[in-house]
């Protein structure tokens, strides 16, 4: 354990975990102060449970726990935070609803890919035949001078985007896109509506006369939209935000998120290319300590 510091415990905690030498470690940070309060080369919930006697009561004061979807961390938080609401990381939760849509562009594309590979095998068989016949795949241009698999490719950041951030040629590719491939478009929406439900304008305060009532409607309402949709990709989505739907729905009674172990793992990330990785692993934590605790 390269950092225990009892000290630095806080009514919120972030966990999270980063990548370093071959080992995967898990840091516990404070989401008020930045401060690591543990770092162990583990991301087990059974040997992170062993180094919790370090912290003894501190644990009780800890009242919200961010963390990524990982059933592990789950389990650590539930254990070793028993006061504490559990909150899912806004940014991975997001991810994984861009993953799906990008997993159904990459279906299409590989259906185009197949295409081109089927042909070539066509092509062999005949060339056993005819030695000077040459391959030759003409593939449809369209009207932005793509052809399918260059779309589909293409299209890869424009999805990522709202539709007011399009440049003008992302709008024409996305026309195109849309009129060819009307399941990309309905997960895009869908996932468009799931990122302006799960937005801090929806974070329950004393001023604004939101309900977590009509958050959870909300969501309902979005979840019969995808089923009616029937697209697996969404479906595998909304059934991810189904499983963690308590830890989802807590984003908007606490308005936390992993923000500040996002950023400690960008400052170790960034330690680690100053000094071309951690050779001297104990020096690397010592500075580790001195800057992040």
């Amino acid at each position: 354990m390269p950092i225990v510091k009892p000290e630095n415990m806080g009514v919120h905690m972030a966990v999270d975990e980063k990548y370093i030498n071959g080992e995967f470690y898990t840091l516990l940070t404070n989401g008020e102060t930045g401060k690591i309060a543990l770092m162990t080369a583990t991301t087990k919930a059974a040997q992170l449970a062993k180094t919790m006697p370090e912290f003894a009561d501190k644990r009780f004061e800890v009242k919200i726990f961010t963390r990524d979807l990982a059933s592990n961390y789950d389990w650590f938080g539930r254990e070793q935070f028993m006061n504490a609401a559990h909150v899912a990381d806004k940014f991975h939760v997001l991810k994984n609803g861009f993953d799906a849509l990008q997993d159904l562009r990459i279906y299409y594309r590989q259906q185009q890919l197949t295409k081109r590979r089927e042909a070539y095998n066509d092509y062999k068989i005949k060339k056993k035949n005819n030695q000077t016949l040459k391959f030759e795949y003409h593939e449809t241009k369209l009207k932005n001078a793509e052809t399918h698999r260059q779309l589909l490719s293409r299209s890869q950041y424009l999805l990522y985007k709202k539709q007011n951030q399009w440049s003008d040629s992302q709008k024409q590719r996305a026309e195109i896109l849309f009129n060819l491939y009307p399941d990309i478009e309905k997960a895009y929406k869908r996932i468009c509506e799931f990122r302006a439900w799960y937005t801090i304008e929806n974070v329950i305060t004393p001023e604004n006369n939101k309900s977590i009532t009509a958050i959870k409607n909300q969501l309902e309402q979005w979840f019969r939209r995808v089923e009616a949709d029937d697209i697996a990709e969404i479906l595998n989505f909304k059934h991810l935000v189904e499983r963690n739907s308590g830890a989802i729905l807590n984003y908007f009674t606490t308005g936390a998120s992993n923000a500040i172990a996002e950023s400690n793992n960008a400052k170790i990330q960034n330690l680690l290319s100053q000094n071309k990785g951690s050779r001297n692993i104990d020096f690397f934590y010592f500075r580790l300590k001195k800057f992040l605790s």
